[in-house]
């Protein structure tokens, strides 16, 4: 009994114990795995970080990409001054594909302040650069590629990238039946020497992190980009002389505020602390979030104020005994101009180019009656009768009268219903009035014209591509020679043509239109539709007799604000003034949504955009701009007193169209001799994204 008590006692511990060793054989291998596990996982997170950090690396690269082109910030990437036709026209190479040269313009794009050298030929097929993040300029972050790629950190680890353009054979972006090219040429409203380059960007990315982790992300896309005259459009404010035609000198002072490109080509003048740059719009206001737009002279000095002593510095400020007087700034917060003295400097470059003003108004006339934007000579009364079908068969001075020029398709001598328009709209003789507005329900835009007795009405249907011109007296067809005779007279009427007046009608866009006066227009006002992009040109002088407005405005401070609807009036040879009622309750203050420009250097005469009623009293109100002021001599708005406040005149509350920034301007607006740079389908347009193998 004893005994067998002994070897159950002994059995259970042999049990007990071989429990306790399978256990923690369990338990051993449980640690093992989990260790295991754990430097699976720790693979696993440096393995998706460096995947990440890949990512990151590649859309930094990108971004570098979008600088350079001058996609992303906008404004920063320029052209090189020295780029003119004759430099472009063998890249071009009379469109034959084998000898175009797409990838020399990069040698020409500045960015901060710096150009490449890689004097690409018709043979180079790509360009290749380095992301380096760590280069000291803000932005330019791409290097050409010699060696292993630069490492750049980020996060737990570190990336190398790099970026290969390549050229890329395209269509024509207006028109499909020429053939496939790596530089096209096409005219658009902007003008005319105009080329786009097609390319496809590929950007391949390495991340790392630390041991061994590594990952590869490419980002690809395809691109293009547009190649043009700078327009005067772009300014908020353009002055070829910042003084007034008689000579005066007029001041930047205190209550001064562009947001927008300022410049001029003589030296400017400074009283106490204007504003020059985008104010934060945001509630509340943070002075940290304002930004700086640009002020440059072609002169290196300026003049300051300096409490009624002026004095010329060649400086960007006045300061006086350690204190600072006067100064362009960028705005702060709040209106009180007492504390601006501590404000930021504007962005002000003194002594860079000059950049001339047209020397001619003969571009806008010629494509008012349809003859090409590149063609600058002057239009000739024969040139103009050739193109009306009511004046052919004539000779001598061009008639008084209101045309719309149209092909003569039977050879008829009149302008008959159905036939196709030729140019734009031509006048020749003062206009009493013009007068802008939506009809149709709100879907067509109409020009009313006045002439003494006769008036005549253009409705525009650009989604039908029809044009309804309705004419109190159409003009009599001449009779003889080349003429049906007799000629019989028009009278009233109402005729449909084909097409719009979009002047060059080879023009790839359909919402451009022109109208170009040969002589004054007296009175200017009125509403532009929702899609047109209209440029009114006089001879003589125009004069703005109340409100013009955009049907939809832009959002002055939204990037993404880009409505269709444009107007440019420009007066190449006279003054663009402003002439209200001053019993209209309607007009004390003036909403005008255009850019305006007036003058030329061939002329003799000094124009300028200004209050034909500046000195009168009591004062009118404020002139409320969107768009820009582009002027031979500076125009003169109102007067206000040392408090800043207005006395006389109009005040003035301008702000910067920035959709002009972003590439748009009117149709035909004149456009200076520097080129300029705009990138399409880069900012906004997702790459082609993948994983490769490291």
């Amino acid at each position: 009994m004893l005994h067998l008590l002994r070897h159950q006692r002994g059995m259970a511990l042999m049990a007990v114990l071989t429990v306790i060793f399978i256990l923690s054989l369990l338990g051993a291998l449980i640690l093992y795995l989990s260790g295991k596990e754990m430097g699976l996982s720790s693979l696993r997170v440096i393995g998706a970080q460096s995947m990440y950090i890949a990512e990151g690396g590649a859309f930094s690269g990108r971004a570098a990409l979008m600088a350079l082109m001058g996609a992303d910030p906008i404004g920063q990437a320029t052209v090189d001054p020295s780029l003119d036709n004759a430099t472009l026209s063998p890249w071009y190479a009379d469109g034959d594909p084998a000898s175009q040269n797409a990838l020399r313009i990069f040698d020409f794009l500045i960015l901060d302040g710096l150009r490449f050298t890689f004097n690409a030929t018709s043979a180079t097929e790509s360009l290749t650069f380095h992301v380096n993040w760590n280069l000291p300029q803000p932005h330019r972050k791409l290097q050409p590629a010699a060696g292993m790629p630069p490492s750049n950190p980020l996060g737990e680890g570190n990336y190398a990238a790099t970026v290969t353009v390549r050229r890329r054979l395209a269509p024509h972006p207006y028109d499909s039946s020429q053939p496939l090219r790596y530089v096209h040429r096409v005219i658009s409203p902007a003008g005319s020497d105009e080329y786009q380059f097609f390319y496809t960007y590929e950007i391949v990315s390495d991340g790392r992190v630390s041991p061994q982790a590594r990952r590869r992300i490419a980002l690809r896309g395809d691109y293009s980009i547009h190649l043009q005259k700078q327009n005067f459009a772009q300014y908020a404010l353009f002055s070829h002389v910042h003084l007034g035609p008689d000579g005066a000198s007029l001041w930047f002072a205190d209550m001064s505020s562009y947001d927008g490109p300022v410049h001029t080509n003589t030296e400017f003048r400074f009283a106490y602390f204007p504003k020059f740059g985008t104010p934060d719009s945001q509630i509340p206001c943070d002075e940290s979030r304002a930004r700086t737009t640009r002020i440059t002279s072609a002169w290196t000095t300026a003049w300051f104020f300096n409490r009624g002593s002026p004095v010329r510095r060649t400086a960007n400020e006045n300061v006086v005994g350690g204190q600072r007087r006067d100064a362009p700034v960028i705005p702060d917060c709040d209106s009180n101009s007492s504390n601006d003295h501590d404000n930021l400097p504007a962005n002000f470059t003194r002594g860079v180019a000059a950049i001339p003003i047209p020397t001619n108004p003969f571009s806008q006339k010629g494509v008012s009656l349809g003859r090409h934007p590149e063609d600058t000579s002057e239009v000739t009364p024969d040139y103009v009768r050739a193109r009306i079908p009511e004046l052919k068969n004539t000779t001598g001075a061009v008639p008084t009268g209101i045309y719309v020029p149209v092909t003569d398709a039977d050879g008829n001598c009149r302008s008959d219903a159905d036939e196709p328009l030729l140019g734009g709209v031509y006048v020749q003789g003062d206009l009493s009035s013009l007068t802008l507005s939506v009809t149709g329900g709100g879907s067509l835009a109409a020009y009313t014209l006045v002439q003494g007795t006769r008036t005549v009405t253009i409705t525009v249907d650009r989604a039908n591509n029809r044009t309804t011109v309705t004419d109190t007296n159409w003009p009599t067809p001449p009779s003889g020679g080349i003429c049906p005779s007799p000629g019989a007279p028009s009278g009233s009427a109402t005729r449909v043509f084909s097409g719009v007046p979009k002047g060059w009608q080879g023009l790839g866009s359909v919402n451009a239109g022109i109208i170009y006066v040969e002589g004054a227009i007296l009175s200017l006002q009125g509403t532009l539709e929702e899609k047109e992009q209209t440029t009114i040109v006089a001879s003589g002088r125009i004069d703005i007799t109340g409100h013009i407005r955009y049907e939809v405005p832009p959002a002055v401070h939204d990037p993404n604000s880009n409505p269709i609807n444009l107007l440019g009036i420009y007066s190449p040879t006279n003054d663009i003034r402003f002439v209200t009622d001053p019993n209209d309750p309607n007009t004390r203050d003036l909403d005008i949504h255009a850019v305006l420009m007036a003058g030329n250097l061939a002329d003799g005469f000094n124009s300028r955009v200004f209050n034909a009623n500046w000195n009168a009293t009591p004062p009118r109100g404020v002139i409320r701009l969107i768009g820009g002021l582009i002027e031979e001599y500076l125009g003169v708005f109102g007067v206000m007193n040392t408090a800043g406040q207005l006395i006389r005149g109009y005040g003035s509350d301008f702000k910067y169209d920035r959709r002009m920034s972003r590439g748009f301007s009117p149709p035909y607006f004149p456009t200076t001799n520097l080129y300029q740079v705009q990138a399409l389908d880069l900012a906004g347009v997702r790459p082609v994204w993948r994983e490769g193998s490291p």
